[in-house]
């Protein structure tokens, strides 16, 4: 039988290995951050694909800048795999100011097509933007793992991580807003007096 390249049972005991060779419970939150951070990547991927079957003008925009986000899911996995930033070699990348000013660009040049109401949007207006929502709402979720996590490890650098993420949601709201296609459900109390 062929040797798995995924499988290696080194995890049966309920415990990982991680870069710096120490053996650390599933549940530790190191562990729980990356999780969380891979379910972020996968929504993003489902996203995209479901973009890609859209007739929306900003659709190549939108498949672009999702795979840069895709690849920055990457580069933070290795950073928190490795908080002390001593395994990684100087080539490696790392998210930097760089990348966290990029995507505030990206995000003013969608919102600057927007017509956002003064209300806060109680609904999405189709099905694609209603899971550009539930995406958004990963990303937070990524965001307040990470904050835990830095909490626990004094010694990582989250200069950018932290704001990088903390922007991304709202980068995703915008872009849940982009897909809505300036149609919004706004918050409406007079429905429930």
């Amino acid at each position: 039988m062929k040797k798995s390249y995924v499988t290696t049972k080194q995890g049966d005991t309920g415990k990982t290995k991680l870069p710096d060779g120490q053996w650390v419970s599933k549940d530790t939150d190191i562990i729980e951050c990356l999780g969380s951070l891979d379910s972020l990547r996968a929504h993003l991927s489902s996203l995209r694909l479901q973009i890609s079957q859209t007739d929306n003008p900003n659709k190549d925009f939108l498949l672009d800048v999702l795979l840069w986000i895709i690849h920055c899911c990457f580069i933070t996995g290795t950073q928190i795999s490795d908080p002390s930033g001593n395994l990684l070699p100087a080539h490696h990348p790392r998210l930097n100011q760089k990348h966290l000013e990029q995507l505030e660009k990206w995000q003013e040049k969608l919102e600057e097509q927007l017509n956002l109401p003064k209300k806060f949007i109680a609904s999405a207006s189709n099905t694609i933007s209603a899971y550009s929502d539930v995406v958004t709402t990963i990303a937070r979720e990524f965001e307040r793992r990470l904050v835990s996590f830095t909490k626990s490890h004094p010694d990582f650098n989250n200069e950018v991580v932290l704001p990088f993420y903390n922007r991304l949601s709202d980068f995703l709201f915008i872009i849940s807003r982009t897909l809505d296609n300036n149609l919004f459900n706004t918050v409406d109390y007079s429905l429930i007096q």
